[in-house]
């Protein structure tokens, strides 16, 4: 028979309970305070970098939050466990659009355009395997970010359906590298430090003009304001232009931070109704963030919306179909 170990002199049972029981509200309020802290700061974005660098995870703010909420009322302490759920709808009510707001279901509407960007990593050890699912994509408009010259050879070599689109071969200058189908109108864009690119292509009866960005990695001060200078002047841009229009690239930040603010008046976000689809780090499971964006102009509507396979970049590619508006509300309605 298994002997039962007494407890030391002068502790009971129920004491035990009620000591473990303290620590554990110890570690769930140490959470709760350290997630509150972080949402707190991660609302001041503007002013210190630091600060928008914490405004990114808010889903899973609302996750750490959420689930501390449930482990505080199964210990007893409802009234901190009411708490935690306040600090978990804070975040959420930040990241419920993408979930709430819909556009239009897959396949609807007559003049279509599927737009891919993909951050393939500038030393991607294989090329060969990325060059050959861009060469099998269904898509008029591809963009290719940290696309280095030794990507840029590969890819002519390699006879793609696609005509490359690097007006003065810009290269690094533009942060990547322009694919499209059929022959377009191209030139580069002065926002910064880093050059944008636009492409016009044909799009049912008018034109679509098409917007690639690839800021700086805001890991600094100066890379955080030259970031957030050229997403401001693509959206005074994007201000400035008629009929349809897309804006999309590895932007570098999440849809909550200040520096995204300007494009988020501007334009509709292409995952609103399609719920969390995060691109980075790749392989990184419920910590990915989504900083590979698109956005268009009310002209267009997003019909389907995904990410593509892991191709050893840190980055997943993100594949945007929009459609005329114009056309999706008719067949609604038809």
């Amino acid at each position: 028979m298994r002997s039962v170990r007494p407890l030391p002199d002068g502790i009971q049972p129920s004491s035990r309970r009620g000591f473990l029981r303290e620590g554990a509200t110890g570690i769930l309020l140490i959470l709760v305070a350290g997630v509150a802290v972080m949402t707190a700061f991660g609302f001041a974005g503007t002013l210190w970098w630091v600060f928008d660098l914490l405004s990114h995870p808010r889903l899973q703010y609302a996750g750490v939050a959420g689930l501390a909420a449930l482990g505080l009322a199964i210990l007893g302490r409802r009234g901190l466990a009411v708490g935690a759920v306040v600090l978990a709808l804070v975040n959420a009510a930040v990241v419920a659009p993408f979930f709430v707001f819909g556009q239009a279901p897959a396949g609807t509407g007559g003049s279509a355009m599927t737009v891919v960007s993909f951050n393939v990593q500038i030393r991607n050890p294989d090329r060969e395997a990325v060059i050959e699912w861009v060469g099998n994509l269904d898509a008029d408009v591809v963009f290719l970010w940290e696309a280095s010259q030794i990507w840029r050879d590969e890819v002519l070599a390699a006879d793609l359906p696609f005509r490359i689109q690097d007006p003065l071969q810009a290269g690094m200058t533009i942060g990547g590298l322009g694919l499209t189908r059929d022959q377009a109108d191209v030139r580069l864009l002065e926002t910064g430090d880093r050059s944008s690119i636009e492409v016009k292509l044909p799009f049912g009866n008018e034109a679509v003009t098409i917007i690639g960005a690839h800021p700086f990695p805001p890991n600094s001060a100066m890379h955080t304001a030259s970031r957030d200078f050229q997403l401001s002047s693509v959206a005074e841009l994007a201000a400035g232009i008629e009929g349809p229009l897309i804006v999309t690239g590895d932007l570098n930040t999440t849809p909550w931070s200040a520096g995204f603010r300007p494009l988020n008046e501007e334009l509709v976000n292409s995952m609103n109704g399609f719920g969390w689809q995060p691109t980075y780090p790749a392989g990184a499971g419920l910590l990915m963030l989504p900083i590979d964006h698109l956005l268009h102009s009310g002209h267009l509507t997003t019909v389907d919306r995904s990410t593509g396979p892991d191709l050893r970049s840190d980055h997943l590619p993100l594949i945007v179909t929009v459609a005329d508006s114009a056309e999706v509300a008719a067949g609604a309605g038809g």
